[in-house]
C-alpha cells in the first residue's frame, strides 16, 4: 500500500471521527476506529509504523479530551437541571402547603 494513499486515508478517518464528535454522532465513532485500526494495521505489515504511531497518539488524545470535556459539560448540565427540578419541586410544595386550609 502507497504510503501517501495511507495517510490520506488516515487523515481522512480521523476527521470523520472529529466530525461526528462535533455532530454528537456517537454510534459511528466505533465503526471508525475499527476502519482506522485496519488500515493501521496494513500499514505496519508493509513499514515502521513510528511516525504513524505518534501521530495517531497525538489525535487520539485530542479526541479523548475533547470527549472528555464534552462529558463533564454535559455532567455539569445535568447537575444544574437537577438542582433546579429539586428548586421547582420544593417551590410548588411550599405552595401546596401554604394553599391548605
Amino acid at each position: 500500500m502507497e504510503t501517501q494513499t495511507v495517510n490520506k486515508q488516515i487523515a481522512e478517518l480521523l476527521e470523520a471521527m472529529n466530525e461526528a464528535l462535533n455532530k454528537q454522532r456517537w454510534r459511528r465513532m466505533p465503526a471508525l476506529h475499527t476502519r482506522l485500526m485496519t488500515l493501521f494495521n496494513a500499514y505496519c505489515a508493509s513499514q515502521p509504523p513510528e511516525a504513524l504511531k505518534a501521530r495517531l497518539r497525538q489525535a487520539y488524545g485530542e479526541i479523548i479530551a475533547r470527549r472528555s470535556e464534552r462529558a463533564a459539560l454535559l455532567q455539569a448540565r445535568m447537575e444544574k437541571h437537577r438542582q433546579q427540578r429539586e428548586g421547582v419541586l420544593a417551590y410548588s410544595l411550599v405552595n401546596i402547603l401554604s394553599e391548605q386550609p
